[in-house]
């Protein structure tokens, strides 16, 4: 074999040694993410044809090792202070030495009309459900950066960012239209109101100005107090931003204004400060902590990233706090609302979900009239036994009076979805009588079913819509029973 042969794999044998060697005799880089387990090296998944949890387990491996994550320090430093480009699969560059957080991109995917208006429309269901047992429901909206500054994006990010903008355009469209509670802080944040900068140019999150604009329309619309906007800076800070940091791997520190008197704004108004309350939040409220303390009195914080977050939001809600307001980055909203810590299947909803249930087992209830119920779809085959057909469907006129309760069992033998739609209210909701956004799941188990509900008493007099099954099944010993509880403030009185 040829020297320079020897000489190349020599070099290759030491290139494919060191991550490893410096792993073995240093351990894990203190930076690095995704820490490899021994559950996962020992993991039957390494045996698999499909080669894509190898090649993930020897990417993070070689990546974590003191060798591998000072190979990004270096080649990122070398982008970002002497390129001054940076791309990767979590950053991009913008004009002007700004950074953009790629995942927020979506991918450059559009967030279609129908997601939209079921996550709009879900966000009031939980608020008028959550409303029935006592709890002023609120979700707030933080923008993504390039939400508020697209025109610092610049060629390559504007690229990447794909439908982002647009999206977030279009969502706002149809909240605005529809008339929807959800509070949105791009409202005070458009950067039209002021030269001074609202966000980090190289972090993912607002500085203390774009912080106290939106505590400041929090205060407002809470407590219907004006708080005097900041009017002079107090000093320069510096801190070392996130995504240099936690992405880059790169040291650097950012300054911004730190602002003096606002404060002293919030001292103002500390008599009127709303009790029992619970926020949840992202990291964009978390940096935010003094201030909503100003606004609400001793509220309770619960991270969107806490250890056991279901559990924990179950037992914040079985207290039925007065207030909720739970707060999320833009990026997140739709995903959490349709699928994830807001949707009904866990977090936020479910918790909603339980709590209501648990109050409407409060609500004296009797068997509906035969008047007040209409069945769609649906065979006797004797009292309280049924066919179903294609789209079964149940219509119940709730009771005139109070906060309308609605209790209804059954059997069946099918594994098919059942729903309950709330009967269309406010603009928020206008899709027709009934719409996939405003309703709530039952269960898919074959077997006895039962379900309860109480709403508020705007819903007094509506009719509420069920879907027992999705189709062509038996629906056995249904029975359906309506009651109603008395309106909160009468209730709040006796």
């Amino acid at each position: 074999m040829k020297l320079a042969n020897l000489v190349t794999a020599a070099v290759f044998a030491v290139f494919l040694a060191a991550p490893l060697g410096s792993l073995a005799v240093m351990g894990l880089d203190p930076a690095a993410e995704k820490a490899v387990s021994v559950v996962e090296l020992t993991s039957a998944k390494l045996l698999m044809p499909d080669d894509r949890y190898r090649n993930d387990l020897s990417r993070r491996l070689v990546t974590n090792s003191p060798i591998g994550m000072d190979a990004i320090r270096v080649k990122n430093t070398m982008d970002f202070k002497v390129f001054g480009f940076v791309n990767t699969l979590q950053a991009i560059s913008g004009e002007g030495g700004w950074l953009f957080y790629k995942p927020g991109f979506q991918n450059g995917a559009c967030l279609s009309d129908r997601d939209i208006s079921v996550g709009l429309a879900r966000i009031e269901a939980m608020r008028a459900l959550a409303g029935a047992v006592g709890t002023d429901f609120r979700v707030s909206v933080s923008p993504d950066k390039e939400v508020v500054y697209p025109e610092r994006l610049g060629p390559a990010a504007e690229a990447a960012a794909g439908c982002k903008i647009r999206s977030s355009r279009r969502w706002r469209e149809l909240a605005e239209a529809s008339g929807s509670s959800v509070i949105d802080h791009l409202k005070v944040l458009g950067h039209r109101y002021t030269d001074d900068l609202l966000y980090f140019k190289t972090d993912t999150h607002w500085n203390e100005l774009g912080k106290i604009l939106s505590i400041s329309q929090i205060a407002k619309i809470y407590l219907g107090e004006d708080l005097s906007a900041p009017s002079a800076p107090s000093s320069v800070v510096f801190r070392e931003t996130d995504i240099t940091k936690n992405i880059l791997r790169v040291s650097y520190q950012e300054d911004y204004q730190s602002y003096r008197g606002f404060m002293s704004e919030l001292d103002k108004i500390s008599g009127d400060r709303l009790p029992s309350t619970l926020i949840v939040h992202d990291s964009f409220y978390g940096s935010a902590v003094p201030f909503l303390r100003g606004v609400f009195l001793n509220p309770k914080f619960l991270s969107f990233r806490a250890t056991d977050f279901d559990a924990q939001v179950k037992a914040a809600f079985a207290e039925r706090p007065g207030y909720v307001l739970v707060n999320s980055v833009e990026r997140e909203l739709f995903p959490r609302v349709l699928g994830r810590q807001i949707s009904w299947a866990r977090g936020v909803g479910a918790a909603i979900l339980d709590v209501n249930a648990s109050a409407a087992r409060e609500c004296a209830v009797s068997d509906a009239g035969k008047d007040s119920l209409r069945l769609k779809n649906m065979t006797e085959l004797k009292a309280g036994d049924f066919e179903a057909g294609i789209d079964p469907q149940i219509y119940i006129k709730l009771p005139d009076q109070g906060r309308p309760c609605v209790r209804i069992s059954f059997e069946t033998t099918v594994r098919q979805k059942g729903s309950v739609f709330l009967p269309i209210q406010k603009p928020a909701n206008q899709n027709g009588a009934y719409f996939e956004g405003f309703s709530l799941p039952l269960t898919d188990a074959p077997g006895p079913r039962d379900f309860g509900i109480i709403l508020p008493e705007d819903f007094k007099g509506t009719v509420l819509r069920i879907d027992p099954i999705g189709a062509n099944g038996r629906v056995s010993k249904l029975t359906i029973q309506t009651g109603s509880l008395p309106p909160l403030a009468t209730a709040a009185s006796q």
